[in-house]
């Protein structure tokens, strides 16, 4: 005759959450060394470009997103294009490692792509305002009501 033992759920439920409890655990420098190398080679294979090269460093989304950026630079091969330089955007789902290009030429490298502040393009947007309503942002003078007869 076979006896079965019974073990309540939760003695279940917590073996496996101790279990996987080991895999939230951050991965080592080696370990993301190893991803960025493979972002950067299989982002290379992907591109158009003979000459394909990093811009930068691989740029990490969070797990949610789950992929990872890399900006690759170098030189249009069709004759047409007299050998222009360009740019490739490229993400890498970690999940899978597949690659997803994208022409990027109108992004934009380096400190001269940025404002000096972020506030210095918000008030270069509000000095350009069509609206007639040349007051600064913050200002807590009402517009004035010309022409109005309401109190």
């Amino acid at each position: 005759m076979r006896r079965f033992i019974t073990i309540p759920v939760p003695i279940y439920l917590a073996a496996a959450l101790f279990a996987l409890s080991g895999q939230a655990a951050a991965s080592s420098d080696a370990a993301w060394e190893a991803h960025d190398q493979a972002v950067i080679q299989q982002c290379q294979d992907a591109s158009q470009f003979p000459d394909a090269a990093p811009a930068g460093e691989p740029v990490l989304f969070d797990d949610e997103a789950g992929m990872t950026a890399l900006l690759i630079q170098g030189h249009y091969p069709q004759n047409y294009m007299n050998g222009q330089a360009g740019q490739e955007l490229c993400l890498f789902r970690r999940s899978s490692q597949e690659v997803y290009m994208a022409d990027a030429d109108k992004l934009a490298i380096g400190s001269d792509a940025l404002p000096s502040t972020p506030t210095a393009a918000i008030n270069d947007d509000s000095n350009n305002d069509d609206s007639g309503n040349n007051q600064a942002a913050g200002s807590t003078q009402p517009p004035s009501n010309q022409g109005d007869d309401a109190p």
